[in-house]
């Protein structure tokens, strides 16, 4: 996608016909999810295989400098959390399969109105565990789609559409396979906004620095769900969590908001520390608490204006992620319901 010559901090460039776009995505997804749950539960279109929910907290930094007094942060208080750990593909695979991992955090007992659906006490944050998104851009994304990517099984016809994407978007097969990595431990790895933010009138990035460093191997014959199964070991011994840090776009070609595939480097922008996420010791293996995980509906829009997503993938996920949430809680008959603590 072509841009303008010439970028400016912090300001977004939105392209033409997005919410078309979006709505493109919506039907794909849902034609996808309704061919791979004909009956019983229908489970999310991506980041469909849930690890587990866990309870935890976001203690906002005592003494923050003024910079950083912004929306959530505004004050130190302590936010009590729900956080849903997935695997991202589309199709639920073992664990030792390379895959990306995805973190929904879920704030609860949270002041103020927020963009996508007003008073609703609760605002969402969303991680991967690479910091760049799978595509440069929504347009990108949508043409991945439309070639089968998201298909539970690929036929013929899907590789040979994949191969002509991959070979016309190069950028694209490399930070995938860069990307897609096993891991031991979903408390030992960092974790990236991988797309855009508003902080005040400042753009941003956030992530997540680890407690713990990644000590757990992955098992010998590692079972289907070890990921689950380690975490319920280390939370029922231990708390665990992270440091929440932010990061300033400080060059608009360096650290571009449009191109959701351009890392943002430490070297040209340092992290700020401005919040802890801690998971306390606690029981997570009950089949409740997993459903409870299934059934929330996480959206990076359900936020503060202040931290309005940035970006055309930021700005089509409103749509897609309130459309796919609406459409489950459907099928399943169950309502979307926001958690109170």
């Amino acid at each position: 996608m072509s841009g303008p010559k010439e970028l400016a901090l912090n300001t977004e460039y939105p392209a033409p016909n997005e919410d078309e776009l979006a709505h493109k995505l919506v039907q794909l997804l849902r034609g996808t999810v309704e061919q791979r749950f004909l009956l019983g539960m229908t489970y999310r279109g991506v980041n469909t295989k849930s690890h587990a929910a866990v309870r935890a907290n976001l203690i906002v930094d005592p003494d923050l400098p003024e910079r950083f007094r912004v929306g959530l942060f505004k004050t130190p208080r302590t936010y009590p959390a729900w956080i849903r750990f997935s695997s991202t593909l589309p199709t639920p695979l073992p664990d030792n399969d390379r895959d990306l991992r995805g973190m929904g955090i879920k704030l609860m007992d949270v002041d103020g109105v927020t963009l996508l659906d007003g008073d609703s006490h609760t605002h969402d944050l969303t991680f991967i565990t690479p910091d760049t998104f799978l595509t440069s851009t929504p347009q990108d994304f949508l043409a991945f789609a439309e070639a089968g990517g998201l298909n539970a099984k690929w036929s013929i016809l899907d590789l040979s559409r994949i191969l002509i994407f991959t070979l016309t978007h190069p950028g694209f097969l490399i930070n995938l396979l860069k990307s897609q990595k096993t891991i031991g431990s979903l408390i030992e790895v960092p974790w990236y906004s991988s797309t855009p933010y508003l902080f005040g009138d400042r753009a941003v990035k956030y992530s997540l620095r680890p407690w713990l460093l990644p000590t757990t191997p992955i098992p010998h014959r590692p079972p289907n769900n070890y990921l689950r199964e380690g975490l319920v070991r280390q939370l029922q011994e231990a708390e665990a969590g992270f440091d929440f840090r932010i990061q300033f776009q400080l060059d608009p070609y360096k650290q571009p908001i449009e191109d959701a595939l351009v890392p943002w480097r430490e070297q040209d922008s340092p992290w700020h520390k401005i919040a802890t996420v801690v998971l306390p010791k606690q029981e997570i293996n009950s089949p409740e608490q997993y459903m409870f995980g299934e059934n929330l509906s996480m959206n990076p829009w359900r936020c503060y204006p202040e931290h309005r997503p940035l970006g055309g993938v930021n700005r089509v996920r409103r749509i897609i992620y309130y459309e796919g949430s609406k459409f489950r809680h459907q099928r399943n008959a169950v309502p979307v319901v926001e958690p109170k603590p």
